[in-house]
């Protein structure tokens, strides 16, 4: 008797405890999840540091490489770096897709620098804007340089942005280890400012390494 009552009891406990299971949510509702802004490339391989991370990756120029026939079917092989026009990418993470434009506001962020080159013992300086009279870059098509912060609009319906960079590598010095890095400041829906736009703890900043 006392068998049979307690395969009982074990019995209505697995029910109810099956039948409270079934009323759960069986998914994470994300629905109501804030919009995050940070850069394309992940800062998976970066260093943290007190500020942050600091994701730095190595920026790989587009060369041109032509073939020079000389006397005697010999052939010289040239190959220039020109002026690269690239971009950086935002990546707006939301649930849905925004209705509104998002617009948002970065800077060049010399901060990352000296701890990316004291934990990994290495010694880039920051890209200046010039040599010798010649600009070497242009950062969302401000030639003059006449601000190191910058806005860019993500458009509605859209999840990605870009920052306009061009490299003017024929005004680089023949031998450099340059650092380019930025920084998301914040991300404002313009319709609605009032809804917050978070600015990604581990990829809201980029940092590009140039070097020859």
């Amino acid at each position: 008797m006392k068998i049979k009552l307690f395969i009982a009891v074990v019995g209505i406990f697995f029910a109810i405890s099956f039948s409270s299971c079934l009323k759960d949510t069986p998914y994470l509702n994300l629905s109501n999840t804030q919009p995050l802004i940070e850069f394309g490339q992940s800062a998976a391989n970066s260093v943290y540091g007190l500020n942050g991370y600091y994701g730095a990756f190595l920026y790989v120029p587009e060369n041109v490489t032509y073939d020079t026939t000389i006397l005697a079917g010999d052939t010289t092989i040239t190959t220039i770096t020109p002026i690269n026009d690239t971009a950086i990418a935002l990546v707006l993470a939301s649930p849905q897709v925004l209705n509104d434009t998002v617009a948002v506001t970065f800077t060049i962020d010399t901060s990352q620098i000296a701890p990316y080159n004291t934990a990994l013992d290495s010694n880039y300086i920051a890209l200046p804007d010039s040599l010798n009279g010649s600009s070497l870059y242009t950062l969302n098509n401000d030639t003059a340089h006449l601000s190191l912060t910058q806005t860019i609009n993500i458009l509605p319906g859209h999840r990605v942005g870009s920052i306009p960079v061009v490299f003017n590598f024929p005004a680089f010095p023949a031998s450099y280890r340059y650092a380019f890095p930025i920084s998301i400041i914040n991300a404002v829906d313009k319709e609605n400012p009032a809804d917050l736009i978070i600015v990604s703890g581990n990829s809201g900043k980029f940092m590009w390494l140039l070097q020859q």
